[in-house]
């Protein structure tokens, strides 16, 4: 444990969940566009659309979010950490099914593909509104959140980096090739193992400190 603060595991931990916002805000706006067109025959101009429409509806969801978890004070888990763990344990899944490819092509692979998105994005938002409001609650000195948020923007950066590369080597994207089936298949699963491994880190580290708001 660090002298005047929380522990290191703490700040470590929580700096994970960044690791996982990171990485699903980086892969699908890396790939997404070419697997909808190339692997699943959609248009460019409605693929277009898929992809810008789950921003939209977090401009609609996340206040929600946010004030939902202000108001979960009953759960044992905290106010935060019980939409945290919602998220945590569904982002995977959509990310994973959303790249499973399942033999459609055309207009129901565009549909197939644009539920998974908005479930995804909105299981995103589950965890990422109350993560980034959660440093506040683990400790009231500003210098020790300084600390937990440079782990934060830490991760974030290790995640973009990496996400970017390795989702495109798993997907088989390359110069002459926009990936197969198969090669999105298994980057959805093993980004999508990386999504939970980053937020259930990120629940389970921060789960035994107490509130700093609490009187």
């Amino acid at each position: 444990m660090s002298p005047t603060g929380l522990p290191v595991t703490v700040r470590v931990g929580y700096g994970l969940g960044s690791f996982a916002t990171g990485t699903f805000g980086t892969v699908p706006g890396l790939l997404l566009l070419y697997y909808l067109t190339d692997v699943l025959g959609v248009g460019a101009g409605l693929a277009g659309l898929l992809v810008f429409l789950p921003k939209a509806w977090d401009v609609l969801l996340n206040p929600w979010i946010g004030s939902l978890s202000d108001r979960s004070t009953r759960s044992r888990f905290g106010p935060r950490r019980s939409w945290m763990l919602l998220g945590a344990l569904t982002l995977p899944l959509c990310f994973a099914a959303m790249f499973a490819a399942p033999g459609l092509d055309g207009g129901p692979a565009a549909a197939y593909v644009a539920v998974l998105f908005l479930l995804a994005a909105s299981a995103y938002a589950c965890f990422q509104v109350p993560y980034v409001a959660l440093p506040a609650e683990l400790t009231a000195d500003p210098d020790e959140r300084a600390r937990i948020m440079s782990w934060r923007v830490a991760f974030l950066a290790v995640a973009i980096l990496l996400s970017g590369a390795l989702a495109p080597l798993l997907a088989g994207v390359t110069a002459d090739d926009r990936g197969s089936a198969g090669g999105y298949r298994l980057m959805g699963v093993v980004v999508g193992a990386l999504l939970a491994l980053g937020m259930l880190a990120a629940v389970a580290a921060t789960a035994g400190t107490r509130s700093a708001l609490r009187t």
